[in-house]
């Protein structure tokens, strides 16, 4: 009887063992599923937060009159930045956030200078916009655009790990 009880007794020590081992791995698996869909969710957002900076769309200077004819002008980019926003406020860091905000304001300024103090060529379709002047204000603002651009691109690198992932 004892040897009975000490074979049930480890059947269902076992059993109990068993399950917790599963649940434990379970619980890991969906945690790591997160986090990839995280990452992905991230790294989605970011390169759009890149590929759309320059344009009409990721202005976020919203509180300067003089500078709002200079972000969205169509229903399309309107739905395209709100849309960026949400992402960005649903997904990206409160550092990251910040950087595309001064990033963004930094493309719009230089946008502006551009347009209003006639720092562009225009060949036929194609509108040429310089990298130097004579203008002291504008080179400032290219530097600014330039610098915010690269610290935000440096900062996505970081959180998703792209330099680690590289050189692995």
């Amino acid at each position: 009887m004892n040897q009975l009880l000490g074979v049930l007794l480890g059947g269902v020590l076992t059993l109990v063992g068993s399950f917790g081992a599963a649940s434990l791995q379970a619980r890991h698996q969906r945690k790591q599923t997160r986090a990839k869909d995280l990452w992905d969710r991230r790294a989605s957002l970011y390169l759009d937060l890149l590929t759309h900076l320059g344009g009409r769309v990721s202005f976020a200077a919203d509180s300067d009159q003089f500078l709002i004819g200079y972000g969205p002008t169509t229903v399309e980019d309107y739905q395209l930045r709100h849309q960026l926003r949400a992402r960005v406020a649903l997904f990206a860091s409160r550092e990251t956030r910040d950087l595309w905000g001064k990033a963004a304001d930094a493309a719009l300024h230089l946008a502006a200078e551009t347009i209003e103090g006639d720092h562009y060529e225009q060949f036929y379709d194609r509108v040429i916009i310089p990298e130097t002047s004579e203008d002291p204000e504008y080179t400032r603002l290219v530097d600014a655009e330039k610098s915010a651009r690269e610290e935000l691109i440096a900062r996505l690198r970081t959180e998703l790990e792209v330099d680690h992932y590289l050189s692995a």
